[in-house]
């Protein structure tokens, strides 16, 4: 990965001194190398594929339990058992990868 910063040299804050003006920042490049680990346990490779795999299968499963506990209500069953669990936070899986 690489990172752009703005930093000032030794060279031109003296130079600007000497001339009585503002110093110019200089664009320098930083290289990092960055491993994500939960990136390389991935099936596909792509750790957002996993996330939107994993909200995908949270939303089916919660609009599944919705269409079971109507067909309940329509036929007649007492819902007093009846519960639907939390619908997960479309991040929850990117916060339990840590």
């Amino acid at each position: 990965m690489s990172l752009y910063d703005l930093r000032y040299t030794r060279a031109e804050l003296a130079r600007a001194a000497r001339e009585g003006r503002r110093p110019a920042p200089k664009k320098t490049r930083r290289r990092i190398t960055s491993w994500q680990w939960q990136v390389l346990d991935c099936r596909t490779g792509y750790f957002s594929t996993e996330i939107a795999t994993a909200e995908g299968r949270a939303r089916l499963r919660g609009r599944l339990d919705a269409q079971r506990i109507r067909g309940l209500h329509r036929a007649g069953h007492d819902l007093a058992g009846a519960d639907i669990p939390p619908v997960r936070h479309r991040h929850d899986a990117l916060w339990h990868a840590w």
